[in-house]
């Protein structure tokens, strides 16, 4: 265990410091990799101080398109910019409210005596409560609006940048010549920009519309930035760029089934608009099965695997396992989504309709949602059982009504 624990800690020592032994192959070195002999751009530490400056006018710019561009196109489609209407004051749920928005079965029952009010009144003005904090379909809207104008801009620049690329079509030629070989400009600035996004995106996660796959897609953007980071650092950019293009192909097809979606009204029949959202939702669930299970690990993870080391040299160093467990981490979080767009398919199949949101599956307000459609008379089990029993804050309110179908 000794031996293990100052191995580990003589790795990160290196990790920390910018060893050579750590990031570079065997016989690479950090001048190899800066030199600018040959007059081209090297991946020198300085162009990261960049990213947060691009990164910061990338938000300003969202700002700005949310609220000229995004906001009036809602408008004029007649997004609904609507709220749940909140519930009547009450001082004892309230202060509960700021503690415990979801408060469990024992807790629901002694606010219950607390407030004088019934169990099933508590636990629909926690329900009417939250609801009314959610965010409105408008802002949905305009968040949607908005990363498929990023994405789709990504992508744009991706078929410009990468498809003339020699190594896009064999991967095997962007080893060629490494160390020595020097990064276009069109790659560095396509390095750059994507860099500056996904920070931003890492950035404003925490402002924006949360969803059940909140932390997967924080892993998500985290392991991309260490991607991209560390392709760029250590001069990889080729196999770097595709796997980014890799990446952005199917984003914009995930933004507009959304965009098409939040623009249906409540209750409206099946109409053009409405059938072009399930086509983009098709597309979108056929393009992300073929570019994240099949062409990722075909085109990107296979030459990170195998023909990094057969063009650089047999020996592992360290950057090359931190490099492919990423890839790994990467790989595994496009299966989660798979499964949850094969529950989605499943799901519209039976209802008829495309959820909302594609890839979180749910967002937080189905819950809610769920609650106001039936108006909240569902109640847990044990909850049933004790106002069944004659519990004295139901104020005769008889236990009916079976369990709300949540969908998480």
């Amino acid at each position: 265990m000794a031996g293990i624990a100052e191995q580990v800690f003589t790795t990160a020592a290196q990790a920390a410091t910018l060893n050579e032994n750590f990031y570079l192959s065997p016989g690479v070195t950090w001048q190899l990799i800066r030199s600018e002999n040959d007059g081209g751009i090297r991946p020198l530490p300085k162009y990261f101080l960049l990213t947060p400056v691009i990164a910061v006018a990338i938000l300003i710019a969202r700002f700005l398109f949310e609220r000229f561009v995004a906001l009036p196109v809602g408008r004029y489609l007649n997004v609904s910019e609507s709220r749940p209407t909140p519930p009547e004051p009450n001082a004892v749920l309230e202060k509960a409210y700021k503690m415990n928005s979801k408060p469990e079965e024992k807790l629901t029952l002694s606010l219950a005596r607390s407030a004088n009010k019934p169990v099933r009144f508590v636990e629909r003005w926690f329900r009417r409560m939250r609801s009314a904090s959610l965010p409105n379909t408008m802002r949905k809207f305009q968040e949607a609006l908005w990363r498929f104008f990023a994405y789709s801009c990504l992508l744009l620049a991706g078929f410009c940048v990468i498809l003339n690329k020699d190594f896009w079509t064999d991967t095997r030629k962007g080893w060629l010549d490494y160390p020595y070989q020097s990064m276009p400009a069109d790659i560095f600035w396509y390095y750059i920009v994507e860099l500056s996004f996904y920070l931003s995106l890492t950035a404003s996660q925490f402002l924006d519309i949360k969803r059940k796959d909140f932390w997967q897609m924080f892993l998500h953007h985290v392991v991309t930035i260490l991607l991209i980071s560390f392709s760029f650092a250590t001069n990889y950019f080729a196999l770097g760029s595709c796997i980014m293009f890799v990446h952005d192909i199917v984003d914009p097809l995930l933004e507009l089934a959304k965009v098409l979606s939040y623009c249906r009204q409540p209750g409206e029949e099946r109409t053009k608009r409405t059938i072009c959202g399930e086509g983009v939702f098709i597309a979108f669930m056929l393009l992300f099965f073929y570019t994240r299970l099949y062409l990722f690990p075909t085109h990107c993870i296979q030459s990170s695997f195998f023909e990094m080391r057969e063009m650089l040299g047999p020996e592992p160093w360290p950057m090359w396992g931190l490099f492919n467990i990423l890839l790994s981490i990467l790989y595994g979080l496009h299966w989660f989504w798979s499964l949850q767009i094969v529950r989605v398919a499943r799901e519209s199949i039976i209802s008829g309709t495309v959820k909302r949101d594609v890839r979180s599956c749910d967002e937080n307000s189905s819950e809610e949602d769920t609650a106001n459609k039936t108006n909240g008379d569902s109640h847990s089990p044990g909850l049933k059982a004790k106002m069944a029993a004659g519990n004295g804050v139901t104020n005769g309110h008889a236990a009916h009504g079976g369990k709300m179908s949540q969908r998480r």
